[in-house]
């Protein structure tokens, strides 16, 4: 018996557990949920949660709670979803998983527990994690590890029996054991080693079995990879060794005698440098590119080994230049830079050529270069291989193919030489050339470009040259031309005759020469007959540039971010007959200071009416007769708004001085007439007058007669009328007993210089003692606040005001009764009475 009493209070025990649990665990409707038409997404990422959410769709396929703050993932963590095939658990601050936690994704092949506190081994990784669960790709990398030597859970991997990606954290000593071996599926292996020791070359001999394609290896910049690593696998398709302290570029380039005259998709080798001969010059020599020169590579990602020359012809030998269609050499210290831009043409099939070199690469600054496509099961494999691009304010030359969706960009900074030849692959798409030794000098002569016949885009932006008239050949197919941070010596009439083909022409922040532009705006765009957009933004501008109408197309003229405040009646009288001849002229003034004041009336009237159409309006902001900038937020409101404010105060002015006259008698009169205390009280203020000679009473006392008053009256009475010498009016006193109207409320108020109200709660109370005030006050013409003082109870905060009360309250004329202790209260309640403001 007792047995049982206890095993039913140990269940509720239980139960009660388990429902306060639950009930602490988030609610999903937090989440944004993505339905497609084959995908039910879940996305909880960067929600601060602390537990796994519940509340799941059944259908649900994809489930994102990265960057969150969960510490443990549980037997119970999810509900039963058997379509979910993707959980990404990034950046959390897991530090293990109970066995059966995955027990209930039945379908779940892609799972990311990267960056977390995981050390891997069978405590936080237990036996039976995996089991019957179908997973093909699992990054277990860039751990938040404290110990260098640990052992992994080789029973919990053994499950993993449909292993095809692993991305994996080494410990000193790695040791890929019996778990490892099962996966026999496997084809793409990440290794990170970020230990102060060597990744030996018998380390990863496990995966000898399997058919390897993809091997990344990173030291994190601390370790050393055994050159000989990569011998153990011949049929890769795909090698990464990037961040080592203690192997160089030739050692790397040596080790690819095994791949000789095989072929492979990508070669990167980065961050490949000996830490210890920190100011060592490197070479890249034919010598050392031997065996790479046999083989055939897609893609080949040289950064940051600190090469300072090539060697003449070391990168351009077949069949080695015939398959590249990918190169990058940033963030090396290579001295002759331009010579890069020569070699392109030997590459028949590059499609994408990158360089770029700052100032941090020759400081020597030691950069880490993470794998991009293998730190999330979110991030697409085809992403930059090394560190992201783009400064705003570097010196820039972009274009794009008609074929190609990436932009092009060409960061050059070295001398333009007479009539030179800029040779381009007809396959390349992607061109990103950022030098960083030499600045560009003036373009004085012609240019000539090949293999450009498809661009379409060009951007020329930062890079502070003057550009005399010259003349540009091989991009007469081009149709946007973006110069920005530039200037010009001479018209560029020759220059733009280069881009017959032109449709959008911006020339933003000219840095000299604007005015030989808008000065010669017939000569300058004669020769562009299909220009429709001209982007005039940042130039300083104070109208619209003369002759701008000869360009006989034009569509949008974009005066963003210039200084015009308005446009006179000769430009809006331009712009008008360009819409009349155009059909369809668009304008952008955003950025500019305008001026919405009445001397600009006109213009602000004639944005409202104009055919011009003008872009972003909704963000137009200017300046109005006050000195404030406000906000456009319609053009055609503002305007009406503006007129408004300009003629309102002459028709008004107008229409009081016509009925002044014929009123103002009659006013006075009527006024004087009804309303003797009135002039009474005005005759006081303006005056100065004692108001005691004019006032029957100088104080008119009100209050609830359901009020406990006795008490209040009494002391209010000898503090103000006894021991101030000054005449209250007390209904209970002062009234025709048994008499309490409307009446004698009003001629109370009347005959009295000031009022003072005992509001309390019986006050509120009673509708009777409200209404009649309320008709008193409405029956007495241009009653004011500063006529009443309010003293009230602390108790009244806590009801609503009658509306009589809040059009008698002023900050300055309420008292509180619990502060009727104090002496100098009644002293300051006697001298309101006396005020006359």
């Amino acid at each position: 018996m007792t047995t049982n009493i206890l095993l039913r209070i140990f269940i509720q025990w239980i139960s009660v557990v388990s429902v306060l649990c639950s009930a602490s665990r988030p609610d999903i409707n937090k989440c944004r949920i993505v339905e497609t038409d084959q995908e039910v997404l879940v996305n909880c990422s960067g929600m601060a949660l602390d537990d796994v959410p519940k509340g799941f769709p059944n259908n649900v396929s994809v489930i994102d709670l990265t960057q969150n703050n969960i510490s443990s993932i549980g037997n119970m963590s999810f509900p039963y979803l058997p379509e979910a095939h993707t959980l990404s658990l990034y950046r959390n601050r897991i530090t293990h998983l109970e066995a059966g936690s995955l027990k209930r994704l039945p379908s779940l092949t892609k799972l990311d527990l990267g960056k977390n506190k995981l050390n891997l081994t069978s405590l936080a990784l237990p036996s039976g994690l995996f089991e019957n669960i179908p997973i093909k790709l699992l990054l277990l990398s860039d751990m938040d590890i404290q110990e260098d030597d640990w052992c992994y859970a080789e029973e919990t991997f053994s499950q993993l029996l449909d292993m095809e990606e692993l991305a994996i954290d080494s410990p000193l000593n790695p040791n890929f054991g019996f778990g490892f071996a099962k996966m026999a599926k496997l084809q793409r292996l990440t290794v990170r080693f970020c230990h102060n020791g060597t990744l030996h070359e018998s380390a990863l001999d496990i995966f000898m079995n399997v058919n390897l394609t993809k091997l990344q290896v990173s030291a994190c910049s601390k370790g050393e990879i055994d050159n000989n690593l990569v011998s153990k696998f011949p049929g890769l398709d795909i090698l990464d060794i990037r961040n080592a302290v203690s192997n160089d570029l030739s050692e790397r380039l040596h080790n690819l005698s095994y791949y000789s005259n095989s072929s492979m998709t990508r070669i990167s080798f980065i961050a490949n440098f000996k830490r210890e001969e920190k100011h060592k010059c490197f070479m890249l020599s034919r010598h050392m590119m031997r065996f790479l020169a046999t083989m055939c590579v897609s893609e080949l990602f040289l950064v940051g080994n600190r090469i300072v020359l090539i060697e003449h012809g070391a990168l351009t030998i077949e069949p080695f230049s015939l398959c590249l269609r990918s190169l990058d050499l940033s963030h090396n210290l290579i001295i002759d830079e331009y010579s890069l831009l020569q070699t392109l043409t030997c590459y028949q099939n590059l499609t994408s050529f990158t360089f770029e070199q700052t100032e941090q690469d020759f400081k020597l600054v030691d950069r880490k270069y993470p794998f991009f496509d293998s730190h999330s099961v979110f991030q697409n494999s085809n992403d930059e291989m090394v560190l992201p691009r783009g400064n705003h304010v570097q010196c820039v030359f972009s274009a794009t193919s008609i074929g190609g969706s990436k932009e092009l960009n060409l960061h050059m900074t070295s001398t333009v030489r007479e009539s030179l030849g800029l040779p381009y692959p007809s396959k390349l798409n992607f061109l990103y050339f950022a030098p960083y030794l030499k600045p560009f000098d003036n373009f004085l002569d012609n240019l000539i470009f090949t293999g450009t016949k498809e661009w379409k885009t060009v951007v020329f932006a930062n890079c502070s040259v003057e550009a005399k008239d010259v003349r540009i050949k091989g991009l007469e197919n081009l149709q946007e031309l973006h110069i920005s941070g530039s200037g010009f010596t001479d018209p560029p009439v020759a220059l733009f005759k280069s881009f017959s083909s032109l449709k959008v022409l911006s020339l933003d922040h000219i840095t000299a020469g604007f005015h030989l532009i808008t000065d010669n705006m017939k000569r300058v765009f004669t020769n562009l007959p299909h220009l429709k957009e001209l982007h005039l933004l940042s130039n300083g501008l104070t109208d619209l540039p003369r002759d701008v109408e000869a360009i006989p197309n034009i569509s949008l003229i974009d005066l963003s971010y210039n200084l015009i405040s308005h446009f006179t009646g000769d430009v809006r009288e331009r712009l008008d007959n360009m819409v009349s001849e155009h059909q369809n002229l668009s304008v952008n003034l955003r950025g500019n200071p305008l001026l919405c004041d009445c001397t600009h009336l006109d213009f602000i009237i004639w944005l409202k009416g104009t055919g011009v159409k003008f872009v972003d309006g909704k963000y137009y902001t200017c300046i109005n007769y006050r000195g404030q900038t406000v906000h456009f937020k319609d053009i055609a409101n503002a305007s009406e708004r503006l007129w408004r404010e300009c003629n309102a105060p002459l028709c008004l002015s107008l229409a009081v001085c016509f009925l002044f006259l014929f009123l103002l008698g009659l006013s006075l009169s009527s006024h004087i007439a009804r309303n003797a205390h009135l002039l009474n009280r005005w005759i006081v203020k303006r005056l100065g007058l004692n108001f005691q000679r004019y006032f029957t009473y100088d104080v008119f006392v009100y209050y609830s007669a359901n009020d406990n008053y006795e008490q209040m009256i009494d002391t209010f009475s000898e503090e103000i009328e006894t021991s101030r010498d000054l005449t209250l009016c007390i209904p209970e006193r002062d009234f025709e007993p048994g008499v309490h109207t409307c009446g004698e409320v009003v001629d109370a108020l009347n005959n009295s210089w000031k009022t003072v109200i005992f509001l309390t709660e019986a006050f509120l109370e009673d509708e009777l003692c409200c209404f009649r005030l309320a008709s008193a006050v409405d029956a007495c013409q241009y009653i004011k606040p500063d006529r009443f003082i309010i003293l009230y109870t602390n108790a009244i905060l806590r009801h609503p005001m009658p509306t009589i009360i809040n059009q008698l309250l002023n900050k300055d004329n309420i008292l509180s009764l619990e502060t009727t202790y104090q002496e100098d209260i009644w002293e300051h309640l006697y001298n309101r009475i006396m005020s006359k403001d």
